[in-house]
């Protein structure tokens, strides 16, 4: 079993860091926290500690990465399996022989718009604050026309 290094058994890691991040040299940052800790820390010490941490520290990022990717794929999923939802809805609705038929399909696929609306809206900026921003959401009280052709216009709607 590797014995853990100094600068971690002694809760100096932040130190070691911030010595590093300011450019101090490996040799300097020992001396300097053998000096403020009173426990002989070595240049050896120094690197392997550092080494060690970028390791981590890539690892870690990495797993963020591949994390935010595996959220990303989920919600773009969940877009998809909506508008296909939405567009079958319409479909029905076009094709309803009964007034009430048609009204209950293009109701249920307002409130569908709605939310794919409010899931979009998770991942756009509020109006005029960002120039990605996809929709805005806070004018939820359009028609199914408007709406439909909104979506349309943004890219993420095919349906006719």
């Amino acid at each position: 079993m590797a014995a853990v290094n100094k600068i971690v058994k002694h809760n100096l890691e932040s130190r070691t860091r911030e010595l590093n991040e300011s450019g101090t040299s490996l040799r300097d940052i020992a001396d300097i926290l053998t000096n403020e800790s009173h426990i002989r820390i070595s240049k050896n010490s120094v690197s392997n500690f550092l080494k060690n941490d970028i390791e981590e520290t890539a690892k870690l990022i990495e797993k963020k990465t591949q994390l935010r990717t595996a959220v990303a794929e989920a919600e773009i999923s969940t877009i998809e399996d909506r508008q296909k939802v939405i567009t079958g809805l319409l479909s029905l609705a076009e094709s309803a022989e009964h007034d009430r038929d048609r009204v209950s399909a293009y109701k249920v696929a307002t409130e569908a718009l709605d939310s794919l609306d409010k899931r979009i809206g998770k991942v756009s900026q509020a109006p005029n604050s960002d120039p990605k921003t996809i929709i805005n959401i806070t004018q939820n009280n359009l028609s199914i026309e408007d709406k439909i052709k909104r979506y349309r216009d943004a890219g993420l709607f095919n349906a006719q």
